[in-house]
């Protein structure tokens, strides 16, 4: 191994153009990070990897002010002229972030990567809007990956789609998660302040729908939203089940759904339509509840560990590493992979930085939520570092008292 400098991974910040942020703005995270970085980053400059969703291009509502949507042809000229907006408009936004991260890579302390995850992946087809971003951190040229080997820290890095079904993309073709992104997550809180008013007391709480975590949890959130807000009970519901519809009859979703088709089983496509539609149930709430927390833990149930044992695929196949970092989730993790040589190796998830609604489930078996604002991330030290550490993982949460 040689002269390693320090390396830290981190995903899932999901700067916006519009939607709301943190509680602790994308500025103060960093400055909070670099706190700590400063202190045990050496002489070399240290290296930054974002793993993923640094941008949220997916779920900006500006897409509705046109025709064209982030899940139609990614080098269409109107979807890419899109993603220059938004973008622009997202670095606007997050100026003292970009200022901040800036004037580390400006001064030499800090070297930037950028691995492209789901919801940022309409970067890679927008020339325009990288140099834009390349710009804004003082880059000559922004470089995106579709992963990163870190061979003197024995580090396989990429985002980690390729283990959701939901948002895999191989080839970097859209995915039904960017449909859902679009026609159900965004456009659910834009139709019901359509219906109730912009200026409903506590409407703006409804734009946490984009804060939930698994996706799949989206339609048990809304729910809970009618369960807990009396007054809007009659509105939420009635505008959820259009939505829900609106969907279920978009062209790429159909073609989606037939795609995924197998006779006698329960496909990706069946369990999705049975979550959407126990979601609207009005008759037999209680018993859809609990329909729909079985079925939550069933789909839960396929997709843990698809992750890490992607990881474990991947470093069976290549000498030299022992870890795998990706992001995606949201949800922080660290799992042993058992041994490569005489060393153990791991798998990593970043996390996120940015607010989590993490599905649960209460005494009476319904699904339920906790909110928190999330900051995660892993650190691998440089060859000198006094305590002769090898990495650190940090990851912590912020529960608000409203």
């Amino acid at each position: 191994m040689g002269e390693r400098p320090l390396l830290i991974f981190v995903s899932d910040l999901h700067l916006t153009d519009s939607l709301h942020g943190n509680a602790v703005s994308k500025e103060a995270q960093f400055k909070r990070f670099w706190e700590r970085i400063a202190v045990v980053k050496g002489q070399r400059p240290a290296e930054l990897c974002v793993v993923g969703d640094l941008f949220d291009l997916v779920r900006s509502p500006s897409w509705f002010d046109g025709r064209h949507r982030p899940y139609h042809g990614a080098n269409q000229n109107g979807v890419v002229k899109q993603v220059e907006t938004i973008v622009d408009e997202t670095i606007k936004r997050e100026q003292g972030f970009f200022d901040a991260l800036k004037a580390k890579i400006s001064s030499g302390e800090l070297v930037f990567h950028y691995i492209a995850g789901n919801h940022d992946r309409l970067l890679l087809t927008a020339p325009v809007a990288q140099q834009r971003i390349a710009n804004a951190l003082g880059l000559a040229k922004l470089v995106l990956h579709k992963e990163m080997e870190f061979r003197d820290h024995g580090v396989l890095a990429y985002h980690g789609n390729a283990g959701d079904a939901i948002n895999a993309s191989p080839d970097g073709e859209s995915t039904i998660g960017d449909a859902i992104g679009s026609e159900l997550i965004l456009r659910f809180p834009t139709k019901l302040r359509a219906l109730v008013g912009a200026d409903h007391p506590g409407i703006e709480e409804i734009d946490d729908i984009d804060d939930v975590r698994p996706v799949y949890a989206v339609p048990a959130w809304v729910r809970q939203q009618s369960a807990i807000r009396p007054e809007l009970f009659k509105p939420i519901r009635q505008v959820w089940s259009e939505v829900v519809d609106e969907f279920l009859a978009n062209d790429f979703v159909s073609r989606w759904l037939k795609t995924q088709h197998k006779t006698f089983s329960l496909d990706l496509g069946k369990k999705l339509r049975l979550l959407l539609e126990l979601s609207r149930n009005r008759v037999i709430q209680h018993g859809s509840d609990e329909r729909m927390t079985q079925l939550y833990r069933f789909i839960q149930h396929g997709f843990d560990g698809k992750m890490a044992a992607l990881a474990a695929t991947e470093l069976s196949r290549r000498r030299g590493l022992r870890y795998v970092v990706n992001g995606h989730s949201h949800f922080p993790s660290m799992q042993p992979l058992g041994r490569i040589g005489d060393r153990p190796a791991a798998y990593f998830n970043t996390g996120t930085w940015r607010a989590v609604h993490q599905i649960g489930h209460d005494l009476g078996g319904r699904p339920s939520f906790l909110p928190y604002d999330a900051m995660s991330y892993l650190v691998f030290f440089p060859t000198d570092d006094k305590l002769e550490r090898d990495y650190e993982w940090w990851t912590g949460a912020m529960v608000s008292r409203k």
